[in-house]
């Protein structure tokens, strides 16, 4: 199939290296920030907050004259009411840009501080991405995971009613991003195995979208190559270098969700209804299933993926590949494991139809077709999807 023609958004600058987030009040001058314009609210992650990973580039910022106001801390998923207390009680204040320092939840955030200071929009609902809305304060976003890719991309999330809501649209790309792996030296193994999954799962799934670029393909193979050559290594030694390449690798795999997720995402939202998961463990749970369900429209590209990862074009050795990483990273191999039962099959194939479609999927999702998936997953069955699958293509 040939690649889609589509706009392909990005930050307008972006600072790579150790100690880089010493540099984030220059980095925020240069994009054409002045300190006269108003405060800078600093969206962070509670944890980030308490260990101190924000000092470097507070003490930048505050040096390069601008005013500093820190919000509360970032719990997990946030929701409606989070970015609300994040707006505190005088929205009115001039805002001349906001920092989101974090994880994907802290970076979400921060951009939906921004976009809330320019417009009344309804947090509960979403956000589509032609919508008249004017843009909020530039953001600066410096990630302390290397895995939402959230620093890249013009989608922030929020958890409300059970469900995700989806906010896309281009005022929400930061303008600026620094890349510094000092802030992941001290992530937990688990931290960092599941967010390289995710990362890695954004990557594969915008390669199997029928709405990928050019660029975004680009993007993708070059972020799942430097994924696939260093989670590991960063989960088990949490070596600099390794760090260093995982960060690289999310950055480029969120530049690919131009292309949009597809299959894998949804289930990873329903399981996350079912069972207290991290998003990247359901995403990476739910990865060699989407690639099954994709086959018989997405083989080739398949198989260029294997090439990639495991230097032969064998798509059922990839599966492998993903189902060895998750077992060497501690993730579960089916629902069964994390305690989904059975009987929550046909809801949850049901429940991605209705809530989680992707219409640039490359297979048409149905409750027909996801009802048999669902049940090789939920069994551990991946292999035998894949070989499944491949009678259908």
């Amino acid at each position: 199939m040939t690649a889609a023609v589509r706009p392909f958004v990005a930050p307008a600058r972006t600072l790579a290296g150790a100690g880089a987030s010493a540099a984030a009040g220059a980095e925020l001058r240069a994009a054409g920030v002045r300190p006269e314009d108003g405060v800078v609210p600093l969206v962070a992650d509670a944890t980030v907050l308490e260990l101190g990973l924000v000092d470097a580039a507070v003490e930048s910022l505050a040096g390069a004259g601008f005013t500093l106001d820190v919000r509360p801390g970032v719990e997990a998923e946030p929701s409606p009411d989070t970015i609300r207390a994040l707006i505190g009680d005088d929205p009115g204040t001039p805002v001349a840009a906001v920092v989101g320092i974090g994880g994907g939840s802290a970076l979400d955030a921060a951009k939906l501080v921004s976009l809330a200071h320019a417009n009344e929009i309804d947090l509960t609902v979403g956000l589509q991405a032609g919508a008249a809305v004017r843009p909020g304060p530039p953001i600066l976003a410096a990630p302390t995971t290397a895995g939402t890719g959230a620093e890249a991309t013009a989608v922030a999330m929020l958890w409300h009613a059970g469900a995700k809501r989806m906010f896309v649209h281009g005022h929400l790309v930061p303008r600026a991003v620094v890349l510094d792996p000092d802030l992941l030296a001290g992530l937990p193994a688990a931290v960092t195995g599941s967010s390289g999954l995710d990362a890695i799962s954004h990557a594969v799934e915008s390669l199997l979208s029928t709405f990928r670029t050019t660029l975004s393909e680009t993007a993708a193979k070059a972020g799942l190559k430097l994924l696939a050559e260093s989670v590991r290594e960063a989960y088990a030694s949490g070596g600099a270098a390794a760090r260093h390449d995982t960060l690289l690798g999310a950055f480029d795999s969120g530049l690919a969700l131009n292309a949009s997720v597809v299959l894998g995402h949804s289930l990873a939202y329903v399981i996350a209804g079912r069972a207290a998961l991290p998003h990247g463990v359901s995403c990476a749970m739910a990865l060699p299933y989407c690639l099954a369900h994709a086959r018989p429209a997405r083989e080739a590209a398949i198989e260029e993926m294997a090439g990639i990862v495991c230097a032969r074009d064998d798509g059922g050795a990839f599966v492998d590949w993903l189902l060895d990483a998750n077992e060497s990273m501690g993730i579960a191999p089916s629902l069964a494991a994390v305690g989904i039962s059975a009987d929550a099959i046909e809801s949850m194939a049901a429940e991605c139809v209705e809530r989680y479609p992707r219409p640039n999927h490359p297979v048409p999702i149905s409750v027909e077709n996801l009802a048999p998936l669902l049940a090789d997953f939920h069994a551990g069955d991946a292999r035998g999807a894949w070989e499944r699958a491949g009678s259908r293509a």
